[in-house]
């Protein structure tokens, strides 16, 4: 059975686009907000507790345990993409700078 007939839209058609269209809105409102929310976060603190703890340099190259090639940007945890300052999943509500570093990196896989 087609989802129109003579037409006319079917009930499953409706709800199939209506599903798709529920599903789309939060989807792109996501995807739209994500590098203006990053820039609305406070930058993480090199004097904050847990980026102490964690060893966390703004600059990778004042952490004395930074690797070669290793900051933020190259991360699998930061989500700033090519943003200056972005979230990092270590870091709950605020932002990291893609040149810094701490003793969480993981190289970005890809």
């Amino acid at each position: 059975m087609t989802d129109s007939v003579k037409g006319k839209t079917s009930r499953r058609g409706f709800v199939k686009g209506a599903v798709g269209l529920v599903a789309a809105v939060p989807a792109a409102a996501l995807l739209s907000g994500r590098r203006a929310y990053a820039e609305e976060m406070p930058k993480l603190s090199e004097d904050d507790a847990q980026a102490v703890a964690l060893s966390y340099k703004h600059n990778a190259a004042d952490a004395a345990n930074a690797g070669e090639g290793q900051q933020c940007s190259t991360c699998q945890l930061f989500a700033g993409g090519d943003a200056e300052w972005g979230p990092c999943s270590i870091f709950p509500g605020k932002a990291v700078s893609s040149k810094g570093w701490c003793a969480t990196w993981v190289q970005k896989a890809g």
